[in-house]
């Protein structure tokens, strides 16, 4: 081979190098569908029932879409109602896999483990045993979902 050869399949081999789409490893940011991607993140699937407060609707409604988005094979079915009614909607039928509220004494008959957000201003609890569900709930901890919390005066920060 020639020098000029050489140094031309040297060429082309750096060029094409330089084409190669950022791993993980090199610090890239790989993004699948808008979102950063995240190979030991578990994806939740199926249907998710959130129960939530009224006053809960916008913050909830928001962070069900990006929920969404980030778990494009899970559907969260929100419904809404006043923590007075909390309690009755329940135990008066089938219950949702999740149930969210901003007074905690609506939630005083739950024996569930619950999860508090805000000093207590928050409080979530999955009531099945369904991975999805606790992955919903993990979720709300994640910092997107907690912007939208704060943003939305769910949240005081």
């Amino acid at each position: 081979m020639t020098v000029k050869r050489i140094g031309f399949l040297l060429l082309t081999v750096l060029a094409l190098g330089g084409c190669a789409s950022p791993t993980a490893e090199s610090g890239g940011d790989e993004r699948i569908g808008g979102v950063p991607a995240t190979s030991l993140a578990p994806e939740a699937t199926g249907e998710i029932k959130v129960l939530a407060s009224a006053t809960l609707s916008e913050a909830f409604d928001l962070i069900r879409d990006d929920f969404q988005a980030r778990n494009p094979r899970a559907f969260v079915v929100t419904a809404y109602t006043s923590n007075a009614s909390l309690t009755r909607q329940i135990a008066g039928g089938e219950p949702p896999d999740v149930v969210a509220t901003d007074d905690a004494a609506a939630l005083s008959g739950v024996t569930r483990e619950k999860a508090e957000f805000g000093s207590g201003r928050l409080t979530v609890a999955a009531l099945t045993d369904s991975p999805a569900a606790e992955l919903f709930v993990d979720y709300l901890s994640d910092a997107s979902a907690q912007r939208t919390l704060i943003d939305t005066g769910v949240l005081r920060p």
